[in-house]
């Protein structure tokens, strides 16, 4: 009979343990979903700011720009539509298709390391495009397959590979590079960098980061902006 009460005695407490972990459980569960969605609720409101903020800016930087250009020709100082152009295609290589478009790009980098190069493509129809290479250079391949662009402490724009990335022998080594159209995300992270002229590059995917992260030098920066620049007078969007 003992024996019998003291099996009762037992199952009665794991029922209530039972019954009391599953209480808690469902209140840990809650508690949560509490947690995130306030989370959530201020990552949206976070972004909502920033977002307002870009849009600010983008509008104050717009407005001076005009006021500017408006005082270079009542003061005679507007250089002529053609004078700007030669100025930002000094440096670039310009070469023709055989389907009639105009191509204005820079240079080839020969050096190691991780590199992002936009260039223009104006077809036939007079219509400016903006594409960019993404590139790799290195001793052995690491499975490259974009860069990660930061402008400022918190702007972080991913640039991936939207076509297969293609693997080439270089005289030291093998290049891992892809060459796209610039999609809305990349053409944001342009249009970032030229207004701050500077940006962090890193190579996504590498366990404790990359030895090729780095900063753009103030010459990339500066041809992301002269690319975004000759596209929109191209386009007659200056």
């Amino acid at each position: 009979m003992g024996k019998i009460k003291y099996i009762i005695v037992a199952i009665l407490v794991l029922a209530v343990a039972s019954g009391g972990g599953y209480l808690m459980a469902i209140h840990y569960h809650q508690t949560r979903e509490i947690v995130q969605a306030e989370k959530d609720k201020q990552e949206a409101a976070k972004e909502a700011a920033r977002q307002e903020k870009e849009a600010k800016e983008a509008a104050l930087r717009e407005k001076a720009r005009k006021k500017q250009e408006l005082l270079d020709k009542r003061l005679g100082r507007a250089e002529e539509p053609d004078q700007v152009i030669r100025g930002l295609t000094a440096d670039m290589e310009i070469s023709q298709g055989e389907d009639g478009a105009t191509y204005y790009r820079y240079a080839d980098p020969t050096e190691d390391g991780i590199f992002f190069q936009p260039y223009l493509v104006r077809g036939a129809d007079g219509v400016a495009v903006l594409h960019v290479i993404l590139r790799h250079r290195g001793h052995r391949p690491m499975g490259f397959q974009g860069v990660d662009l930061q402008p400022t402490a918190d702007a972080i724009y991913h640039i991936r590979a939207q076509v297969p990335v293609a693997t080439t022998q270089t005289e030291s080594g093998i290049m891992e590079w892809c060459d796209q159209p610039v999609d809305a995300e990349t053409g944001k992270a342009m249009r970032e960098i030229s207004d701050v002229l500077a940006a962090k590059i890193t190579m996504p995917g590498v366990e404790g980061g990359s030895n090729d992260d780095r900063m753009l030098t103030a010459t990339e920066a500066k041809r992301i902006r002269n690319i975004l620049e000759l596209a929109d007078r191209l386009n007659g969007k200056e």
